[in-house]
């Protein structure tokens, strides 16, 4: 039985367009699917966010109306890089550009709880840190800082982060670009069905002004 997830995005290729194929499943692990557009072949893992007990906790049972979300900025992605490494870097290894896709169904309505840019931006390059001297009052600008799990030397196999959405009823794939991936996507010759948000990440050392 297909994944909610499994059926959006196949939705969404066959409303594109994009021919594809579901990728047959072995005793080690592989990825989802493979899709053609613009005349290359790019790999698909999909990923859900399913459960968060921190989501929509009801502190008080005398207001059972008010509800908390609270939530580590980039865990869940960090969570989805994490589980799906072996995935990628089977396709990447056959020569695949490769998205991990992630599709939220902790939040139904707004599908923003662990998936906003901000989440995947930290999750991908880090936390925005700032560093002040605290004599000088001088300060760096901001920088991607601690808790970055793609880098120069790490998880290359990932080519882009991807976000499945159908709030409101419309289903997007928005892509944040991996500067570091070892197998680039050919952003330039992507359709407009997909949204791609592309990044400049800085290696400079940092420095107070």
């Amino acid at each position: 039985m297909k994944t909610k997830s499994e059926r959006l995005f196949e939705e969404f290729l066959i409303l594109n367009g994009y021919a594809f194929e579901k990728i047959k499943e072995e005793t080690t692990p592989r990825p989802d699917y493979r899709v053609s557009i613009a005349g290359a072949r790019v790999v698909f893992e999909l990923k859900e966010l399913a459960k968060d007990k921190d989501f929509g906790v009801v502190r008080d049972p005398s207001r059972p109306h008010i509800k908390s979300f609270t939530r580590i900025v980039g865990d869940h992605i960090r969570r989805r890089i994490e589980g799906s490494r072996k995935q990628v870097q089977f396709a990447s290894d056959q020569g695949f550009p490769t998205v991990l896709l992630i599709y939220n169904s902790v939040d139904p309505v707004f599908q923003l709880f662990g998936t906003e840019p901000h989440d995947f931006l930290t999750a991908m390059y880090g936390e925005l840190t700032l560093i002040l001297n605290r004599e000088t009052g001088a300060a760096s600008d901001l920088f991607n800082g601690k808790n970055q799990l793609l880098q120069e030397q790490k998880n290359t196999s990932f080519s882009a982060l991807g976000h499945l959405c159908d709030r409101g009823g419309t289903t997007t794939v928005t892509l944040f670009e991996n500067v570091f991936a070892r197998i680039k996507i050919p952003y330039h010759c992507l359709p407009r069905s997909f949204e791609v948000h592309k990044f400049e990440i800085s290696t400079d050392p940092v420095t107070l002004r």
